[in-house]
């Protein structure tokens, strides 16, 4: 290939490439800027109500990115608001009065949390499939029982049992994700306190339990590390440094 051909071929694909690193870049900072802003909040609404701040921020994180002023959509109607994307009905039963204030918003989270961790366990897995699609429907495919709501919506007609998660691909999208990124901000976060973990399979096999020791705050996504496992992780509640985020140094 003569040299100004070749010359010519790396501007095209240098034209096309680059641009679209940057911009995956900037969406990633973006989400970054404001994980740093909320993660000592994060922290201390964690330690207040005992639960793992791990959980709480890998639910903000799929929730809205970190982003308070979000609002989804369901039929071209809004249906879930603020960083921790509350629905009306949930709100109200957490006594959340302004669905864009963080601070609110985290806090009745972490309620949530803490009533689905009384709920279901330690399973990290059962805790945000219910997050996503709610307790009575994960309880209903765990147990395989139907399940009518108020509006008559009729879940697990078929009386299915999936272990609790739910066969909708959202949900199960969801927890998938939510799996990875709490596993790998378990494996690069080191507590001021030791943190016990335990891990159960997909089959509910439980491995050997794991602790994480006292040390150095290290970022999550400023981090190298991989994930290797594919097993659902399980938690216990964790007490955090209320001066400092767990995640940013």
């Amino acid at each position: 290939m003569r040299p100004a051909v070749l010359l010519i071929l790396i501007a095209l694909l240098s034209a096309d490439v680059y641009p679209q690193a940057q911009k995956r870049s900037r969406m990633t900072n973006t989400w970054r800027t404001r994980a740093k802003i909320y993660e000592p909040l994060i922290a201390s609404t964690a330690e207040r109500y005992n639960v793992d701040p791990h959980l709480l921020w890998t639910i903000a994180y799929l929730e809205s990115r970190f982003r308070h002023n979000a609002v989804s959509y369901k039929n071209r109607k809004p249906c879930a608001y603020g960083l921790m994307q509350f629905t009306g009905a949930t709100a109200v039963r957490y006594g959340l009065t302004n669905l864009h204030d963080p601070s609110e918003s985290i806090d009745a989270a972490a309620r949530y949390v803490r009533d689905l961790q009384t709920r279901f366990g330690p399973r990290v897995d059962l805790i945000l499939a219910a997050y996503n699609a709610g307790e009575g429907t994960v309880e209903a495919f765990r147990d395989g029982r139907t399940l009518v709501l108020s509006n008559n919506k009729i879940i697990n007609p078929h009386a299915q049992r999936t272990g609790g998660i739910p066969p909708y691909k959202e949900t199960r999208h969801y927890v998938a994700q939510g799996g990875i990124i709490y596993g790998k901000l378990i494996r690069t976060v080191i507590f001021n306190e030791t943190h016990s973990v335990d891990k159960s399979s997909q089959n509910s096999a439980l491995s050997t339990p794991t602790s994480v020791k006292a040390g150095h705050q290290q970022s999550f996504y400023s981090s190298d590390a991989t994930i290797t496992s594919s097993a659902e992780p399980t938690i216990k509640p964790g007490r955090s440094n209320r001066n400092n985020s767990i995640y940013a140094n």
